[in-house]
């Protein structure tokens, strides 16, 4: 079911139910709220359904001109209320579950143009950070028919797509994982862990490689689904990259 829908019946059953419950009140008046006894005149006689007898207060001639009657006005205050709060909770939910259109985490972000990014990665071999998605973009250096034995990596397209989108928490502890430029590595500055240029487990506590997303090739351009973060590749995934390239930015004992 789409949020779209899930929303749409959130919405009707919340006010099918207090139709529900408004038409059994009516139907049985006793269901309603009773009258405390120590409102009931002492001279009345017990038992459910007594009415005291009451002396009739004359009228007022401003009861007429008014044309409201205090029952009548806290019947219709307290219906009031009841439709203001059950709109509040139609508008929370429809605002919760409604798709946002624009990009952020979460979306489809469209990143540029698929060959324009191809070259200008293979180039400078330093990976494009996404401020937007909270995502690492780089050209798989591996072999495709590497990534096609790997799930992660069937998942994430990389295959087919020839990127790979990485997300920049480190799987460890969570700490953003910034590229170690001499080493090209990423390489975690708060225990050490690190991963390949491809975001393959390293070194380091992280028990996995580094998480990551799909990337789809869509009329020329790169497109990264982040609504789905896509499990890491397990430990031990070598497909590229099996040694850092030059000193390491992070040095932590035993990492």
């Amino acid at each position: 079911m789409s949020q779209t829908a899930m929303a749409a019946v959130i919405v009707v059953v919340s006010l099918g139910a207090w139709a529900l419950f408004m038409a059994y009140v009516r139907a049985r008046p006793e269901a309603a709220p009773q009258v405390e006894s120590s409102l009931i005149p002492s001279g009345a006689a017990p038992g459910r359904g007594t009415v005291a007898e009451r002396t009739p207060k004359p009228r007022r001639p401003g009861d007429d001109a008014a044309g409201v009657t205090r029952r009548q006005f806290l019947n219709r205050a307290y219906f009031a209320a009841v439709l203001v709060a059950l709109g509040n909770f139609a508008l929370a939910s429809l605002d919760y579950l409604w798709p946002r259109g624009g990009g952020g985490l979460g979306a489809k972000i469209t990143v540029g143009d698929a060959e324009s990014l191809r070259n200008q990665l293979t180039t400078s071999r330093n990976p494009i950070f996404n401020s937007d998605g909270f995502f690492y973009l780089m050209v798989y250096e591996g072999q495709p028919a590497a990534a096609n034995k790997i799930p992660a990596y069937q998942q994430a397209n990389v295959a087919q797509s020839g990127f790979v989108a990485l997300y920049r928490k480190c799987v460890h502890l969570g700490c953003s994982v910034p590229f170690c430029n001499s080493a090209k590595w990423f390489e975690c500055p708060c225990h050490g862990s690190k991963y390949s240029i491809n975001g393959e487990y390293r070194a380091g506590p992280a028990p996995r490689s580094l998480d990551r997303f799909r990337v789809d090739i869509q009329n020329g351009k790169v497109v990264v689904d982040t609504s789905n973060v896509i499990t890491g590749p397990p430990r031990g995934t070598v497909t590229s990259q099996p040694q850092p390239e030059g000193v390491h930015c992070v040095n932590i004992s035993g990492a």
